[in-house]
């Protein structure tokens, strides 16, 4: 799917167009199998673990004989999948200093084991602390995923 729409995208031949994306399927079964196509890469947050799912290739667009590889992970009851624009973890504070891929890590795994909404509002919070009156420049979009089993 993921090389079929890099393919298309390709062809069109829009000059200096590209596309980061981020394509998934969960069965009911729990295996999610996933490619991740230069997009930040979403985080699974499990009763043990937070780590991100990064496996796939480079930005849509670019190359034509680009390759891109999927993940296959199991999924557990209660296991959340956190999504999210480049806007949350490039918010800036006031000191021009970004929020990061780490600090949002940290953040879900501070909360981690709580529901997918108290997963989101406790990195907005955490985002918003870290930026305090800093004008924000970007959207923070962030998706969850609950598996429920």
């Amino acid at each position: 799917m993921i090389t079929r729409l890099n393919h298309g995208l390709f062809r069109r031949a829009i000059e200096n167009k590209f596309l980061t994306t981020f394509y998934g399927m969960l069965g009911k079964d729990g295996a999610f199998t996933y490619c991740n196509a230069g997009h930040n890469a979403p985080i699974l947050v499990s009763g043990s673990s937070v780590r991100r799912l990064e496996k796939g290739g480079m930005v849509l667009g670019l190359f034509e004989m680009a390759s891109f590889e999927e993940e296959t992970v199991q999924l557990r009851p209660g296991d959340v999948i956190i999504a999210f624009s480049d806007g949350v973890t490039e918010a800036m504070n006031e000191a021009g200093d970004e929020f990061t891929d780490d600090r949002l890590l940290d953040s879900l795994a501070r909360n981690r084991g709580r529901s997918p909404q108290e997963l989101i509002d406790g990195v907005i919070a955490d985002v918003r602390v870290f930026c305090g009156d800093a004008m924000q420049s970007d959207d923070l979009t962030i998706l969850g995923v609950h598996f429920a089993g």
